[in-house]
């Protein structure tokens, strides 16, 4: 005889997680009020104004021209890229109003998370500018904010070595390889003190290698709103708003409407 508890104990809750956050809750009722607080979160507050369309508008426009402002042509500049502008939270609720996923209380913090395959379409409906996030250059070049792809993990492990400046280990000597007997240095032979810091160096990228895993991380755009207030020695404090953006930028080679990946 089957026990009913025990049964019901190893029975999966997959269907109970946000896809946009990834959140796990262990009953229905958990998700359902995770989903109300997002529509409340997305419900004009009393400290928020209503701005006219002519405003949201320019909003848009100058979140457009910051993100390509990002879309450089040369190979430095891909990777994690983070924008900050000033903005107001009516600006930022003017713009972004029915995406707002996360706000944390004790900081301030609005947050939308963008990853589904309709990103770029979602975020050209938003900003309303189907080339917001692509810049041309030159010599069939692309420049672009890197949504999904194939090859995401290939590529933005590419992006963040770029960024750490890390030897390409395909050029590493491998750790386990065993050395050649016919190579060993002759026991009667005088050491060169010359020779130690290329020893070290080996050394030192074997254990690099050793320690160093890589962990692809999911592409995604992150925008959001915070507010920063400081203050002098005299408490005397000044506040601003600031509208963030985080992505990933990425390059591409076009010959006739193929596209060619190069970074």
């Amino acid at each position: 005889m089957t026990d009913f508890k025990t049964k019901n104990k190893t029975l999966p809750c997959k269907t109970l997680e946000c896809k946009l956050c990834n959140k796990i809750y262990k009953r229905p009722s958990g998700l359902k009020k995770h989903k109300k607080i997002i529509k409340d979160l997305n419900t004009i507050k009393p400290s928020i104004y209503i701005l006219p369309e002519k405003v949201i508008e320019e909003t848009r426009q100058m979140l457009v021209y910051h993100i390509k402002e990002k879309l450089k042509q040369n190979s430095r500049h891909v990777g994690n890229v983070s924008v900050t502008i000033s903005g107001t939270e009516s600006q930022f609720f003017g713009v972004f109003k029915g995406y707002i996923h996360n706000y944390f209380p004790k900081s301030g913090i609005y947050k939308c998370i963008f990853k589904d395959a309709d990103t770029y379409s979602t975020l050209a409906h938003i900003l309303k500018d189907e080339n917001w996030g692509v810049k041309y250059f030159l010599q069939h070049q692309k420049t672009f904010v890197l949504l999904n792809s194939n090859n995401q993990d290939s590529l933005q492990e590419s992006y963040l070595n770029k960024e750490n400046q890390e030897p390409d280990p395909l050029q590493e000597l491998d750790p386990l390889q065993e050395l050649d007997p016919l190579q060993e240095l002759d026991p009667f032979q005088e050491h060169d003190p010359l020779q130690e810091p290329d020893q070290l160096n080996i050394q030192k990228s074997r254990n690099s290698l050793k320690k160093k895993i890589y962990r692809p991380k999911p592409v995604q755009i992150i925008i959001g709103w915070k507010k920063k207030i400081k203050s002098d020695v005299y408490n005397i404090t000044s506040s601003a708003g600031f509208i963030f953006i985080n992505f990933i930028v990425s390059r591409t080679k076009v010959y006739n409407s193929v596209y060619v990946d190069i970074e």
